[in-house]
């Protein structure tokens, strides 16, 4: 598993190096899984994922909703233990994590989303958040920033990680300005609303 996920790594780092801007091609195979408010359940590698979207309501046009991962880990105690699947990603030379992906915008535009993406049984689970500039105001176009994780499981325990989390592996920047992420998911990267 782990060399699948180099090699993918390695893959996807080039593609982004030769060419900075977000194209589609590089998803060729995946395919972008429906997620709905509430629990969502679903199969990746071969694990039983939940995916709970929850909205925090601010009664105004700023309300959010806030994405969290959990994996069913039948390997510590043959029960299935429901764990939180955190993202990993660099920032000024350190590793953060985060434990949840909040979707939000305003009135006009969405100014942060997410695709998960199903590899099928060949290739890792990818999950693709995408962030707005606010540029001069939330109803503005401006750059579109994709992120790239891809679903990584600890085969060796190494002390700091779960057993499963997202780990970033590039990210690419929209050939044009939106003022929707979901019109840059749609005509950048073909991942539909």
């Amino acid at each position: 598993m782990l060399k699948t996920v180099t090699a993918l790594l390695m893959a996807m780092t080039l593609f982004a190096a030769a060419d900075g801007d977000a194209h589609a091609d590089e998803l060729a195979g995946y395919k972008a899984i429906p997620l709905a408010n509430g629990p969502n359940a679903l199969r990746l590698q071969g694990h039983d994922v939940t995916v709970v979207l929850a909205s925090r309501e601010n009664f105004n046009a700023h309300g959010f909703t806030l994405a969290t991962f959990y994996m069913r880990d039948k390997s510590s105690n043959g029960k299935g233990t429901w764990s939180l699947v955190p993202l990993f990603n660099e920032q000024k030379g350190k590793e953060n994590e985060r434990y949840g992906v909040t979707i939000s915008g305003g009135a006009d535009c969405v100014l942060h989303d997410i695709r998960l993406l199903s590899g099928g049984n060949a290739r890792p689970a990818l999950l693709i958040v995408a962030n707005r500039d606010l540029g001069d105001g939330y109803a503005d176009d401006a750059p579109v920033h994709f992120d790239y994780y891809v679903l990584t499981e600890n085969e060796d325990g190494v002390p700091g990680h779960p057993r499963f989390y997202f780990r970033a592996t590039h990210s690419t920047t929209a050939r044009a300005n939106y003022c929707d992420v979901n019109d840059a998911f749609a005509k950048e990267l073909h991942l539909g609303q």
